[in-house]
């Protein structure tokens, strides 16, 4: 697999970004099946970094991509798409492009015959609701592009904030690498710092340290400077700065040392020899999300930081670590010099015990492993046997809901190609048909008129397969399929597997019942302590047939017993769909009548919340500790399957096929299930009995779904 790297960073420079880019490379290195090119955004004119490259990345600087280069010209918004086109007309072209800038995202993600290859780093990722949401991530949304973040933390961010797909985001954090030498005894306590010269990094504060040092005999300070670039922004502080060099230089103050643009390994040796790292950042970093390349470095050469004591810090390094420096209580150096004075006593210890376990789970076996998947590179061990000759299918559909999932997974395997036929609606289609000569596997994603029209025109030597959700048992598309044609007919659920035999005269040997699937792994998250008492519906239309009113009967019920419980509703709301609002008046006046109830009812006012749609699924079952499925008929119900997947109880009324997926769970009165509900939600171990939950759904996982349908 050819895979290029482009970012925006300038690699003369040496800062946390910089190094970055370095220590990725290093990791696909790793990787014998990747040939990797690292495409540069400056021309190189300092080697520092580009000398600690591994010898099988190929470098490629600006000039050299596109023959109109001059020799000191560098890649801009502007130029990068063309530039690399000409690159690839040339070169050949690479199967993945990983790409971190928003400027070069946005360019490349506007041009079709780049944005499929693009997989894109995000940075800067901040929960701000007021902020314009930047462009390249509207476009990476729109095309479905993996991204790659550094933390679970922006992860959650961009789920929840900004719709994006739960598993397009690939958590991949920063490497630690063994640290090059063994941290020495060493008479002083060392404090080191290492990055660019910014106030923001805490410099002001480190460089008014260094003129107590002398009052500190104990006490050395060490500085490892990069680049300088902001001093336009900080005029006054770097005329400070630089008088403060020339004192170290003129040996003004002992026990400080300042080193500049040294090679990254001989940093990283500095680093190792410290007691402890000076990770202190101005509040205006408070809410980055992203984890300090620097400060993991110092963690795997067994250094504690001393940094800001911040939510996402407590949540990295422990709520119990000792060196977290809260800002809002006024100037830090007075506890710097504590920390200082103190040395290697018992805080010591377990600070460090908390970095080396830290640094192992960010060792670059880990972390490569992650960036492998998230670059879409085909998987170490992955079977493909089941596939005796690459695939070319093609999915008609009107509703990529239920699929796009897969497809997206599918993507990433070299031995499959799709295409889509998309259909207006359930009758018609996009564009004329034709009988698809190119593919060898048409899959009708619905059975609806696709289904009619690709069993009545099917092309010799193609398979036709068709997937049935409950929608379309209810209609009479089954009965104009010529199911002749069909090689293969999924149904979610063994009733409806008998609902097509009786009512289409479907043949049983071409029925396979697959339950919609899920993200298994993706339904993994720690619960949230409201979650003990929380139940969760998702979906209350059409009204008269998910059966709100049930819902809440079984939720009063509850109550009755236990007033600890509460409802949260996951649910577009019925007046914003105009076919339940507008063209049925007896169901506005159920839905009008049912809501008066939840603020009306003592028993239910303010135990009911109701929480907008969104994609972040995985990230709202955290806060559910039980799950209803209060409707008179459904296909299988996936979110029951999510429910319980996540670790949560449920609670099933009994409609036509529910016994069959969820046996236990499953009521003629839901009201039935209230003891249990209880005493689930009051068991000790409630961690031992989530997982017990999820560990029963793990049949329904996606990989198996495409396992199964490949095979088919």
């Amino acid at each position: 697999m050819k895979l290029a790297v482009l970012a925006e960073q300038n690699f003369n420079l040496i800062d946390g970004s910089s190094i970055w880019l370095l220590n990725l490379c290093k990791l696909l290195s790793l990787q014998d099946d990747l040939q990797v090119t690292l495409l540069l955004s400056h021309a190189l004119d300092n080697r520092v970094l580009a000398d600690e490259l591994p010898p099988e990345i190929c470098i490629v600087q600006p000039a050299k991509m596109s023959p109109v280069y001059q020799q000191h010209q560098n890649l801009t918004a502007d130029t990068v798409a063309d530039a690399l086109i000409a690159l690839e007309a040339r070169e050949g072209q690479f199967d993945r492009i990983l790409v971190r800038g928003a400027a070069y995202q946005t360019a490349l993600l506007a041009v079709d015959t780049l944005a499929s290859r693009v997989v894109c780093y995000a940075t800067d990722i901040r929960p701000n609701l007021s902020a314009a949401e930047p462009a390249w991530l509207a476009a990476a949304r729109a095309t479905r592009r993996p991204l790659l973040v550094q933390s679970l933390t922006i992860k959650r961010v961009l789920e929840s904030l900004c719709d994006y797909p739960a598993h397009l985001i690939h958590v991949v954090p920063p490497v630690a690498f063994a640290p090059p030498d063994p941290m020495p005894d060493t008479p002083r306590a060392t404090l080191c710092y290492s990055g660019k010269i910014d106030p923001d990094y805490g410099l002001n504060w480190l460089v008014d340290l260094c003129d107590s040092v002398k009052d500190l005999p104990k006490i050395s300070i060490r500085l490892i400077a990069a680049k300088d670039s902001f001093r336009a922004r900080h005029p006054d502080f770097f005329l400070h700065f630089d008088r403060f060099r020339a004192r170290v230089a003129k040996g003004d103050l002992p026990g400080v040392t300042l080193a500049s643009e040294l090679p990254h390994a001989q940093a990283r040796s500095l680093m190792a020899q410290a007691d402890f790292a000076f990770g202190l950042r101005s509040q205006t970093y408070d809410d980055n999300a992203e984890i300090s390349t620097k400060l993991l470095e110092f963690c795997a050469a067994g250094v504690p930081p001393i940094a800001n004591d911040t939510a996402l810090n407590r949540a990295f390094f422990g709520p119990d670590y000792p060196y977290l420096i809260d800002l809002s209580k006024g100037d830090p150096l007075p506890r710097l010099r504590e920390i200082l004075s103190q040395g290697r006593d018992a805080a010591y210890q377990l600070a460090q015990n908390h970095c080396l376990a830290l640094a192992a789970q960010h060792d670059p076996e880990q972390v490569s492993r992650a960036l492998r998947l998230a670059v879409g590179a085909p998987q170490t061990g992955t079977n493909t046997a089941h596939i005796a000759n690459p695939r070319r299918i093609l999915i008609a559909t009107h509703d990529r809901k239920f699929i796009q999932q897969a497809c997206d997974h599918l993507a990433n395997d070299p031995t499959i190609q799709i295409q889509w036929q998309p259909w207006i609606n359930h009758f018609e289609p996009a564009q004329a048909l034709t009988a698809p000569p190119d593919v060898d596997t048409v899959f009708c994603e619905w059975c609806c008129e696709n289904a009619v029209w690709h069993s009545q025109n099917k092309a010799k030597g193609c398979k036709l397969i068709v997937r049935l959700h409950r929608f379309e048992a209810m209609q009479d598309f089954g009965t104009r399929v010529n199911w002749s044609a069909v090689d293969a007919l999924i149904v979610v659920s063994d009733h409806f597997r008998q609902l097509v035999i009786d009512r289409f005269g479907v043949d049983p040997k071409i029925i396979h019942v697959v339950p919609q699937y899920i993200n298994w792994a993706e339904l993994q998250r720690p619960k949230l302590t409201e979650a003990r008492f929380t139940l969760g519906l998702v979906g209350i239309n059409p009204f008269d047939q998910k059966r709100f009113d049930r819902a809440l009967d079984f939720l009063a019920a509850l109550r009755r017993h236990d007033q600890r419980f509460t409802l949260a509703v996951r649910s577009v709301m019925p007046w914003q769909i105009d076919w339940v609002w507008q063209n049925r008046p007896d169901s506005r006046d159920q839905v009008i009548d049912t809501f008066r109830r939840v603020y009306t009812d003592p028993v239910l006012a303010g135990a009911v919340r109701f929480d907008p749609p969104g994609s972040d699924m995985e990230e709202w079952y955290r806060g559910i500790g039980t799950i209803l499925s209060s409707s008179d008929s459904e296909g299988c119900h996936t979110a029951v399957i999510e429910g319980i997947a996540s670790g949560c109880y449920a609670v099933v009324h009994d409609w036509p096929g529910a016994r069959g997926l969820f046996a236990p769970y499953v009521q003629s009165d839901m009201q039935n299930a209230i003891t249990d509900t209880i005493r689930f939600a009051d068991q000790p171990d409630i961690a031992a009995a989530r997982a017990h939950q999820s560990a029963q759904m793990r049949a329904y996982d996606l990989q198996h779904f495409i396992a199964t349908v490949l095979a088919l």
